[in-house]
């Protein structure tokens, strides 16, 4: 096992166990909103604190940054992003999908991916040029012919209400295909989900850095393409343009359906 890998699953482990001890303990806070904001905001400072610990005592000189942080090119220095709580709505709610994830940045490539979900201990790996792993199992995104009976996460966007009116007519044409649609509030678990074939397409007009630079190494090392539908993109300095991540196939079969909303 590549050394940096192995710290990466101890590091997330250790910050998994915080999650699921305090899982439970949210209920007596729910009508406190303001008590509910601190009691999150520290859940996510111990997660990424013991994380943050257990790199650096193996990797002193190496860089962590956390989720809050704007991802930086760094050619000189090795990088650990730390997204300590993907998935933070669902927490709030204990509603049990969101997950911690890890990403190595070298040399401003990412190298090792580890996603994991601590409620069902599953533990999503990626190491660059030797595949992606689902507890220890060789994971491959789903095998499409057809965009019928298939399942496609989405990223609904919020804030830009004339866009998102764009993207309602896209995913009205997506139903009419037969695609069931889901929204599942972890953007970095869709990803790891799409590429162990649990979905079949990550499909996300509001992508953020942090979700996916942990996430596309899962996907693209289990057979994924990832692509902003005019070219496609396999360089890690152009994580933030991706919006589709799925298999080739599929990719070239959502793209046929929905050109017409495409820019040129």
């Amino acid at each position: 096992m590549h050394p940096m890998l192995n710290i990466a699953i101890r590091a997330i482990r250790r910050g998994g166990n915080i999650i699921v001890q305090n899982y439970d303990t949210q209920k007596f806070i729910k009508e406190d909103i303001d008590k509910k904001k601190i009691f999150i905001k520290n859940i996510m400072y111990k997660t990424y604190r013991i994380i943050n610990e257990v790199i650096y005592k193996s990797y002193p000189n190496h860089v962590v940054l956390d989720k809050n942080t704007n991802f930086i090119k760094n050619d000189n220095n090795t990088l650990w992003v730390i997204n300590e709580l993907d998935g933070k709505n669902n927490f709030i709610k204990n509603f049990p999908h969101f997950c911690i994830s890890i990403a190595v940045v070298i040399k401003n490539n990412t190298e090792i991916s580890v996603i994991y979900d601590p409620i069902r201990n599953d533990l999503f790996t990626a190491v660059k040029g030797q595949g992606s792993q689902l507890n220890g199992y060789r994971i491959r995104c789903a095998n499409i012919n057809s965009l019928n009976y298939t399942t496609v996460a989405v990223n609904l966007p919020l804030k830009n209400h004339e866009q998102s009116l764009v993207y309602l007519e896209i995913y009205k044409k997506l139903l009419s295909c037969g695609i069931s649609l889901r929204c599942t509030g972890s953007t970095v678990l869709d990803l790891a989900y799409v590429a162990s074939g649990r979905i079949d397409c990550l499909f996300d007009f509001n992508p953020k850095p942090i979700d996916l630079i942990a996430g596309k190494l899962q996907a693209r090392e289990a057979g994924c393409l990832t692509s902003n539908f005019t070219e496609n993109n396999s360089d890690d300095r152009n994580y933030h343009t991706a919006n589709l991540t799925s298999s080739p196939k599929f990719v070239r079969l959502i793209t046929e359906k929905i050109r017409q909303y495409l820019p040129l």
